[in-house]
């Protein structure tokens, strides 16, 4: 009866303890959500390493995001430096000019020159299509509280999600995020693959939120 009594409570606090951490993770979510739908634009700098295979791809890339679902990317670093792309939502296009070629080009998200290596389309690296992504987690896997960390001097909350299955999400089985507390919004995150390895690192830096844009910004 005793070790029946010790079983239980050992139990309880181990579902106490992980009730805990499920709700600081929903709350670091919650902060994001909220920070998302105050977005009217941003800029930031997006630093990304991604591994497929023997595939290997890295780029730095200037990104601007307004509410309407107009983008522009401006690779400063890496694969394509000095490509410039500009994706309308209206048309559903982007419209790309490649270094040293003058005249720009169109197409179609669903071009593979435009993604990731993972197949990533240029809307899904905005914030709110980021925030999205943990919907899709909460129904299709498991989300849960890592802990709280320093990156680059900024306290952030970190967070992991698994998918069920990794090939009902691009081959992607967990993914990593550092959540900036002062912002609520992404500062790093990490993608791995059914055997545990890394195949995708990104940080984001130089954020600003709500500035003023010009009115040729998303021009090209």
């Amino acid at each position: 009866m005793k070790k029946l009594a010790l079983k239980l409570i050992v139990a309880a606090v181990v579902f106490s303890a992980t009730t805990i951490r499920g709700g600081q993770a929903e709350e670091a979510l919650s902060g994001m959500g909220a920070a998302c739908d105050a977005l009217r634009c941003y800029t930031v700098t997006i630093a990304t390493h991604e591994v497929k295979g023997s595939q290997t791809r890295d780029i730095t890339i200037d990104y601007s995001w307004n509410r309407t679902g107009w983008i522009k990317t401006v690779v400063v670093a890496g694969d394509n430096k000095g490509a410039v792309a500009v994706y309308d939502p209206g048309q559903n296009k982007i419209k790309v000019r490649w270094a040293g070629i003058a005249l720009p080009v169109m197409l179609s998200p669903d071009s593979k020159s435009t993604q990731g290596l993972y197949g990533q389309k240029i809307y899904d690296g905005t914030f709110p299509a980021i925030y999205k992504t943990a919907g899709w987690y909460k129904t299709h896997g498991t989300i849960s509280w890592v802990g709280e960390e320093t990156l680059d001097g900024v306290a952030c909350a970190v967070i992991d999600l698994k998918a069920n299955a990794a090939g009902d999400n691009k081959g992607i089985a967990r993914e990593r995020w550092w959540l900036d507390k002062a912002t609520s919004l992404p500062r790093k995150t990490e993608a791995f693959d059914a055997n545990g390895v890394k195949v995708n690192s990104t940080l984001y830096k130089n954020l600003k939120l709500n500035p003023q844009l010009s009115e040729d910004h998303f021009n090209l």
